[in-house]
């Protein structure tokens, strides 16, 4: 089932186009990789899916409707997404940090139910970090911080998941074990991930699509094999002069 499309989508900020004409699809199941060179966009195309800056041009659709029309609330619904920002408020636990995430299940006053209390355990649980709950969010080192992120776009429970560099501040064992859960969601539980990193060894491991952005180039996207076989990661990383086998040991 196609979930979200996008149509001659341009992409940037104040009329300042970063990336133009971006064709593609989520589909229920589907993990996909966003990756490319810093400052390409990727960050900037995370932003436009949030609703946080405007398309420049073309379309978003999300189950068929136009992104914009949906409320927030609808939106919150169908769209979990963390991005790089983190909360600063100083008192903050890490249970008011998941508990967000349920925030378009709540009644108007706020008030968590049982089974919003179970899916944010569950949500800690998934991740690792169940034993940090009563913590408060501030005192957490980057990489704690960036798991906690991450349950509470599970604990939002949508059937699309985007995370911009979930695998950032993370060890080695913890990133394995991210994109573990990002491939179980995606199986088990039918959602569309998209997600951007730098580990590309591991992208190739674990992701089967990816989509390439890069500055003065068109986007691009396909099954992950016939991009690094045709050669189009190593021409968008300006990789030309370095064979496939060394770039697969690499993260770039």
């Amino acid at each position: 089932m196609e979930i979200l499309k996008t149509s001659a989508l341009s992409i940037g900020y104040e009329n300042k186009t970063v990336v133009s004409n971006i064709n593609v699809s989520l589909n229920e199941g589907d993990i996909i990789a966003l990756i490319g060179p810093n400052g390409a966009g990727k960050s900037t195309l995370f932003k436009t899916f949030s609703t946080h800056i405007k398309p420049l041009g073309g379309k978003i659709e999300l189950f068929g409707k136009d992104l914009m029309s949906y409320s927030p609330k609808e939106r919150a619904k169908m769209l979990g997404i963390v991005l790089t920002e983190r909360p600063d408020d100083m008192f903050l636990k890490v249970f008011d940090v998941v508990a967000a995430g349920r925030y378009p299940y709540t009644g108007m006053f706020g008030k968590l139910s049982e089974n919003d209390e179970k899916e944010i355990k569950v949500s800690l649980e998934l991740v690792g970090v169940n034993h940090l709950i009563d913590r408060v969010f501030n005192t957490l080192s980057d990489g704690e911080k960036q798991k906690v992120m991450i349950a509470k776009a599970i604990a939002q429970n949508t059937p699309i998941i985007m995370l911009d560099e979930p695998t950032a501040f993370l060890d080695y064992p913890s990133k394995i074990e991210l994109f573990s859960l990002l491939k179980k969601l995606a199986k088990e539980q039918k959602k569309a991930i998209l997600f951007s990193s730098h580990d590309l060894e591991l992208l190739l491991r674990y992701t089967d699509n990816l989509w390439i952005i890069a500055k003065n180039k068109p986007f691009a996207a396909g099954q992950s094999a016939e991009l690094l076989k045709n050669g189009v990661i190593k021409e968008y990383f300006g990789l030309k002069d370095i064979d496939n086998q060394y770039l697969l040991n690499q993260n770039i």
